[in-house]
């Protein structure tokens, strides 16, 4: 039977993807565990999601090894992507997940409870994960042990052939295009398997390790090296990737996960926010057909679900086959990126089904 009428939506994170659904949408209660202060203030930015086509450099000798494909892309400050997605929208901060549970008696039996660390909670006709690579959504709709994500150990991106380590100089913001001293860069160091020991995770040890490196490039990437200031706050991001991706059972459509809850990629295709913008579309018009009534709640969900999983997994293993490939010298050209550029995956590029990336790995991944 077709559901008609309101739905009420809870929005688990205020990222990309949670604000973009509650723009869609509108009419939803929408929830962020980090304080408004930690939230707006975050240091980090979206990674390569998009980029004038891609150079690819010899860091030890700056000669251009590829020139990467794309179409019509552009960079994106996270920030003001940020303000713009959050107009008109309100954001309850400081509510961490707890748990989500379907209210099975009373008066709003079949619906579903969100419930907080604070003791709080709220009830909805749906809760979407859009909390990120560590849903908190995930693990209550899927559970704790196949919601668990397999680390592909990177710190944060030229390639340097002696040490397999990538290092990425970009500019992410232009005030002032007449003066260079307005502008903000953006830089990611990675690598493959964590080189620090213990004693030397923490500021001063990355720091004195990112410098270090840094000299052992070609220009501009050693005085980009330079010029950063030694008190600057260097975080450190593992890759993680859902190696236990599946069918998610949503609860005849009372639960679902969005962007990286339900698909967290490894960042060196520049996927993670295509992918999101996608979701975020796909739930609206999921909820929009359930509202009309064209669609019941379940069936809505039931096909929004097949479709990002699918699309999304598959993403999620070029990902990681590229995160490999382009941090070995020897398996640079044979890198996904290389082969495809930055277009998004399509199913007859990978053979159909993403397990022809995933079962690839004894190839490299």
């Amino acid at each position: 039977m077709a559901q008609k009428g309101n739905i009420h939506t809870l929005i688990v994170g205020a990222g990309t993807s949670g604000l973009l659904i509650a723009q869609g949408l509108k009419k939803v209660a929408i929830f962020e565990a980090e304080t408004s202060t930690a939230y707006q203030t975050r240091p980090r930015d979206l990674t390569p999601d998009a980029t004038t086509g891609l150079p690819v450099y010899n860091g030890k000798t700056g000669e251009l090894v590829v020139e990467m494909e794309a179409e019509n892309p552009c960079r994106v400050s996270r920030k003001k992507l940020r303000i713009l997605f959050m107009e008109g929208i309100d954001v309850r901060y400081g509510k961490e997940a707890d748990g989500v549970a379907l209210v099975e008696e009373g008066d709003e039996e079949g619906k579903v409870k969100l419930c907080f660390k604070d003791g709080t909670s709220a009830v909805g006709d749906v809760v979407v994960g859009a909390d990120g690579a560590r849903s908190r959504v995930r693990e209550c709709v899927v559970g704790e042990e196949a919601a668990r994500l397999t680390e592909n150990p990177l710190c944060i991106t030229s390639i340097h052939p002696d040490h397999g380590t990538v290092f990425w100089i970009s500019i992410q913001d232009v005030p002032d295009p007449s003066d260079p001293s307005t502008w903000t860069f953006q830089l990611l160091m990675s690598w493959l398997n964590n080189p620090l020991p213990a004693s030397a995770n923490n500021h001063q040890g990355r720091m004195a390790f990112f410098k270090t490196r840094a000299e052992e490039w070609a220009e501009p990437w050693r005085s980009a090296g330079r010029w950063v200031k030694r008190d600057t706050r260097i975080p450190l991001d593992a890759g993680r990737y859902w190696e236990r991706a599946r069918k998610w059972d949503n609860r005849a459509g009372r639960m679902t996960l969005c962007s990286d809850a339900a698909h967290p990629m490894t960042p060196h295709r520049g996927q993670g926010l295509n992918n999101a913008l996608q979701d975020s579309s796909h739930f609206v018009a999921a909820m929009v057909a359930a509202a009309s009534g064209g669609k019941s709640l379940a069936e809505a969900v039931d096909a929004y679900d097949a479709e990002v999983l699918e699309r999304g997994t598959l993403e999620m293993w070029i990902s990681l086959k590229q995160t490999m490939f382009i941090h070995n010298w020897e398996t640079l050209m044979a890198s996904p990126m290389v082969k495809m550029g930055m277009h998004q995956a399509r199913k007859e590029e990978g053979g159909g089904s993403c397990v022809d990336y995933r079962g690839g790995r004894e190839g490299g991944i």
